[in-house]
C-alpha cells in the first residue's frame, strides 16, 4: 500500500531536521570538553613553572625561586627565603626559563623604622628585650659586602621557641625575613634572624 505524496513529503523535512540537529550537536563540544580546554592553559603554565632544587643525598624541594650567590643558593618557600652551601645542592631544575624580576626578592612591607613594633611584641612576649645583633648598618657587614641599611639581625635561633614565636608573627604581619640555621662563611656568623629584605651587595666605589 503506497502512503500518500503529502505523508511522504512530511517524514522527508522531519528526517532531515533531525540529521541537522544532530551534526550540530557533534560538531559542538560538551560541557565537559569545554571544562578541559578552559583549565588546559593554567594547569600547562604551573607545570611549565616548576623549579626543583635536588640536594646532595638524594632529597629535592619544590622552591619558588632560587639563585645562585658565591658559595651557595638563595632559595625562597613561600614567605621564607634561605641561603645553603653550594655543597649541598647536586643540581637545579627549571620547567621552563622564566625571567626573575628581582623586585620579586622584596615581598612584604618594612622599613628599619618599623623595628620598634618587632621589639614591642618580643617584649610583651616573654618580658625581655629582643636580643638585637645588628640594627642597620654594621662593620661586620660593610666588611662582607652587604648593604645591611634597612637590615635587623636578631640572635635567635629559628627552631627555638623564641625563634618560631617571632617567625609567626613577622608571617602574621608580613615582614619579611630571612632565617639561619648555620654560620656561612661571609653571610652569617651563627644561627639568626634577619629581619627585612635580603640583603644587596654593596656598590663597588
Amino acid at each position: 500500500m503506497r502512503a500518500p505524496f503529502p505523508t511522504l513529503l512530511i517524514l522527508i523535512i522531519a528526517c532531515s531536521l533531525v540529521s541537522g540537529q544532530t551534526d550540530k550537536k557533534a560538531q559542538q563540544p560538551s560541557g565537559d570538553e569545554s571544562a578541559a580546554q578552559t583549565q588546559k592553559t593554567p594547569l600547562t603554565e604551573e607545570a611549565e613553572n616548576q623549579t626543583w632544587l635536588y640536594l646532595v643525598g638524594g632529597r629535592r624541594m619544590r622552591v619558588a625561586e632560587v639563585s645562585e650567590h658565591g658559595d651557595g643558593f638563595w632559595f625562597k618557600i613561600g614567605n621564607v627565603t634561605t641561603f645553603i652551601d653550594g655543597k649541598r645542592v647536586e643540581r637545579i631544575e627549571r620547567k621552563s626559563s622564566v625571567k626573575q624580576d628581582s623586585s620579586a626578592e622584596a615581598f612584604g612591607n618594612w622599613r628599619l623604622s618599623d623595628s620598634a613594633k618587632v621589639e614591642g611584641f618580643f617584649l610583651s612576649k616573654f618580658g625581655r628585650p629582643l636580643p638585637i645583633a645588628a640594627l642597620g648598618q654594621s662593620d661586620l657587614h660593610t666588611r662582607w659586602g652587604w648593604d645591611h641599611r634597612q637590615g635587623m639581625d636578631v640572635g635567635l635561633h629559628p627552631d627555638s621557641l623564641e625563634g618560631r614565636n617571632l617567625i609567626e608573627f613577622l608571617r602574621r604581619e608580613d615582614i619579611p625575613f630571612l632565617a639561619f640555621r648555620e654560620a656561612i662563611p661571609g653571610v652569617a656568623t651563627g644561627p639568626h634572624i634577619h629581619v627585612g629584605n635580603r640583603s644587596r651587595r654593596l656598590s663597588a666605589r
